[in-house]
């Protein structure tokens, strides 16, 4: 015969209340945008904006070289750290 395990018993017992959960029905006080009711005007329509592409961005990848960069290089030296105090015990 197995052990009762009150913990196991209260973590089972637990997920099972959470699936079992009616979902929460919370609704908005006020009305979604686009919407007019008499006491608001109407919204204004969207601006659309386009923007042009104008190919790959060095800069952008120029920064995430060098954190890269800069990363690789922390690990490596906690790494030789590491590896150095384990040798010097």
């Amino acid at each position: 015969m197995t052990p009762i395990r009150p913990g196991r018993t209260a973590a089972a017992t637990l997920a099972a209340l959470a699936l079992a959960a009616p979902a929460a029905t919370a609704r908005p006080i006020d009305p979604p945008l686009g919407t007019s009711t008499d006491r608001e005007p109407a919204a204004p329509s969207p601006v659309i904006v386009r923007v042009a592409d104008e190919g790959f961005d060095w800069d952008s990848a120029g920064i995430g070289a060098a954190a890269t960069g800069g990363l690789v290089l922390i690990a490596v030296g906690g790494l030789a750290a590491a590896r150095r105090a384990r040798f010097a015990s």
